[in-house]
């Protein structure tokens, strides 16, 4: 009797671990489809995470930090999240101050920013911010702070000895770049922000910057979607005023919140450089291969600490902000944010002009788009990066690439969509993937 009760319960077990188990053939679909794009030379290096409710279901590495092949990605490579850190930063950091009642977001800029009060975009919601909606100008221009330091023009759409490198599609710059000594230097300054190596930045920019925003404002665009780092840029500005605190101290205090220890800016100020993904080498602001150090070229002029990126992270981590938005703004029995709040966050109030995006956070039309969904919210980077979250099934992804490495003019990740097609595959996973939660809780991880 004893033997057929062992024999019982261990049948019962082997059918419990078989239910826990990744499904093998969406193991070997994911392999394949990075392994593919590995092979195509989309990026040198990637770190994936698919998860739930209750954590991370399956984590790989692949690939290398560069084309070298000499350091093999690991699950504490750190990569530059790109605007993910529009979510993951400065969206987590608004929650929580909305959370407190310090910030409002239907409150104006002005009210935040004084010395924009009396402007024109004094007025612009902290709603219209998070949601691409203010009118503000897509990018902010740094070229003035650059100049061809053999004269003449900056950029040319032919390569010659004097434009040598291509920095866009028949877009090169010139071969010898010079500073604007006031604001920026390749030496230390006292009381400058450090952007790179060889990059050091006069504080006094931000000045400059506010300025170019103000002037070229288009009220006439207000309303209507337009993606926007400058609207990222006045959000980390009236977090850190409203809160007498840095972007990154808030940040890296938030997740510590959820045990992580691997997501932060200016990385280099506590991991080693080989500890990073390099990203692009840099002919503009003339950086070389940049790596622990932002590749964003507005957020390497915030000292590294930008509002629209900046951050650095692993697939772990990001897996574990991820989890709790999927618990509803909760984690280890604390509550992080609250879940009306993030319930606000990641609704769409301009839905009903076809305008889908979230406070902060992407979404996509759910009719047409295949990362749309009523409950589907995440953010994509420049890097080669994507977090996406699907709060219905209960289900998330993330992606870390550096496709950027050696340069931005590589489209492969794009062009394969790759990152779309790895949501897609889960898809048909969703009953198996969600079902580990219950096994998960029948103590058979």
């Amino acid at each position: 009797m004893m033997k057929k009760l062992l024999l019982s319960a261990l049948l019962l077990c082997i059918s419990s671990e078989a239910r826990c188990e990744f499904p093998e053939s969406l193991r070997r679909t994911l392999d394949s489809m990075i392994r593919e794009s590995l092979h195509e030379k989309a990026f040198p290096g990637a770190s994936l995470a698919i998860g739930n409710r209750d954590g991370i279901l399956y984590a790989r590495q692949y690939g290398t930090h560069d084309y070298s092949g000499e350091c093999p990605v690991t699950a504490k490579s750190l990569f530059d999240l790109a605007s993910c850190t529009k979510v993951l930063s400065v969206t987590f950091a608004a929650m929580r101050l909305y959370d407190e009642g310090r910030i409002h977001v239907l409150d104006p800029t002005g009210k935040y920013l004084p010395e924009l009060s009396e402007t024109p975009i004094g007025d612009i919601s902290l709603r219209e911010l998070l949601t691409h909606t203010s009118g503000l100008p897509p990018q902010v221009l740094y070229t003035p702070l650059v100049r061809n330091a053999e004269g003449g023009r900056m950029f040319s759409n032919k390569k010659s000895e004097a434009y040598p490198y291509r920095v866009g599609t028949d877009y090169y710059v010139a071969h010898h770049v010079a500073f604007d000594t006031l604001l920026l230097s390749r030496t230390p300054q006292a009381g400058w922000r450090q952007g790179a190596d060889r990059l050091y930045v006069n504080p006094a920019v931000d000045t400059l910057l506010l300025r170019q925003i103000a002037g070229a404002y288009k009220p006439d665009r207000r309303g209507s979607y337009s993606y926007s780092d400058s609207n990222f840029l006045l959000l980390k500005m009236i977090l850190e005023r409203v809160s007498g605190r840095s972007l990154d101290a808030l940040t890296e205090e938030l997740f510590a919140e959820l045990g992580c220890e691997n997501t932060c800016y200016n990385p280099l100020q506590c991991h080693d450089k080989g500890d990073c993904m390099p990203t692009e080498t840099d002919h503009i602001l003339d950086r070389q291969t940049v790596q622990g150090y932002v590749h964003d070229e507005l957020a390497a002029l915030m000292g590294g600490v930008g509002g629209n990126a900046g951050l650095f992270s692993t697939a772990e981590d990001v897996a574990r902000f991820c989890q709790m938005t999927l618990n509803g703004g909760r984690h280890a029995d604390r509550q992080i944010v609250s879940s009306k709040t993030l319930d606000l966050f990641v609704s769409s109030p301009y839905a009903k002009e076809n305008i889908w995006r979230g406070l902060g956070f992407d979404k996509r039309n759910p009719e047409t788009d295949p990362l749309g969904g009523r409950q589907c919210f995440g953010h994509t980077g420049f890097t080669g990066t994507i977090f996406w979250i699907d709060a219905e099934a209960g289900i998330y992804m993330v992606l870390l690439t550096n496709a950027v490495h050696p340069t931005r003019l590589n489209n492969k990740l794009s062009s394969s969509r790759l990152r779309t097609r790895i949501w897609e595959t889960l898809k048909p996973y969703y009953p198996a993937l969600a079902a580990r939660s219950s096994a998960e809780r029948d103590g058979c991880d």
